[in-house]
């Protein structure tokens, strides 16, 4: 029998990749050795720091695909490699202080920061010749919204999946409450209640993989960044992203209680535009990554030409916000 070569996706901390007798295991990926879907994993130094991050490698558009709070690139395997599927090149880095990127100082762990750090990445691998779509999950959602703003030049468009830089948590009647005001234990008891199970136990491996190493090696960071997060408020940077021409969408799944709804309005106000809502909860790009990537994918073709028009059987309109410049 000919040398077998196979990719799988390990839930232990393993280097990128490791090689045994007749087998090639490179965790984060379940696709065949030398398919060019796969995500490959690497490294790169960025501002004297080590900044590691996924690739699957396309003839496309580059997508940039930022994580959740508590996770890493790995944990995106699936959902990027779908949409390698669709033809995009996307990169998944592993912001400064989760997965194997090196920490920043306290004092620096900052959106500005963040994004800095991203954009210092792109320029490092080639990825600034052309403007790229950001696409950001979660906490990921608030600093694609930072590069934007601060790197205007590098990017061509913004996706906003759950994202967190809505300021409110509750809006009922005419009464609001703030994300400030949010008990930590409300987050916790809907963080888990969201796990992504929907590719059990293979995308959850990989989370609960990237979770371990995190509070393992970067549990100080991951307390400090949860804190910026609470009282995040994004909603002027978004308003001026908009201006900028850059187009943009916001995308949320009807079950997340992560993210609120009245959060979810608050980015579509800001940015001038319609939201598509979908099915599923917090983890839904993890947890369905084939709809995760269709979704996106057809937002970002439609985004690609002008005037933009809706997908079809999607209510999300490509818009500027009012007042932006043609």
């Amino acid at each position: 029998m000919g040398n077998v070569s196979a990719v799988f996706r390990l839930p232990v901390s393993l280097p990128a990749t490791v090689k045994l007798p007749g087998l090639e295991l490179l965790t984060g990926s379940w696709l065949l050795d030398g398919d060019s879907r796969a995500m490959r994993h690497r490294s790169a130094r960025v501002r004297g720091r080590v900044v590691s991050y996924g690739v699957v490698e396309g003839t496309g558009a580059t997508v940039v695909l930022l994580h959740g709070w508590g996770l890493a690139h790995s944990s995106y395997a699936r959902s990027a490699e779908q949409l390698g599927r669709a033809g995009f090149k996307v990169i998944v880095p592993d912001l400064p202080g989760f997965g194997r990127s090196t920490d920043l100082p306290f004092s620096k762990l900052t959106f500005e920061s963040f994004a800095r750090v991203v954009a210092g990445l792109l320029r490092q691998v080639g990825a600034d010749e052309a403007p790229v779509h950001l696409v950001g999950h979660s906490f990921g959602g608030a600093v694609c919204a930072q590069l934007a703003h601060d790197y205007s030049d590098f990017v061509q468009s913004l996706v906003l999946v759950s994202s967190v830089s809505g300021v409110t948590w509750r809006r009922e009647a005419e009464a609001e409450r703030l994300l400030a005001e949010r008990p930590l234990w409300d987050w916790g008891v809907h963080l888990l209640r969201e796990f992504p199970l929907g590719e059990f136990p293979h995308t959850a491996r990989a989370v609960l993989g990237d979770v371990r190493h995190n509070m393992a090696f970067h549990l100080p960071a991951m307390s400090i960044v949860g804190s910026l997060i609470r009282r995040c408020d994004l909603r002027q940077l978004l308003g001026r992203v908009a201006e900028d021409g850059i187009l943009t969408a916001v995308v949320w799944p009807s079950g997340d209680r992560v993210v609120t709804r009245a959060a979810f309005e608050d980015q579509c106000e800001a940015l001038g535009c319609e939201g598509t809502v979908v099915e599923g909860n917090h983890g839904w790009p993890l947890a369905n990554p084939k709809d995760f990537a269709r979704v996106v994918g057809e937002l970002l073709a439609t985004g690609s030409v002008a005037p933009p028009e809706p997908p079809t059987g999607l209510p999300l309109r490509w818009d500027r916000a009012r007042g932006a410049r043609p």
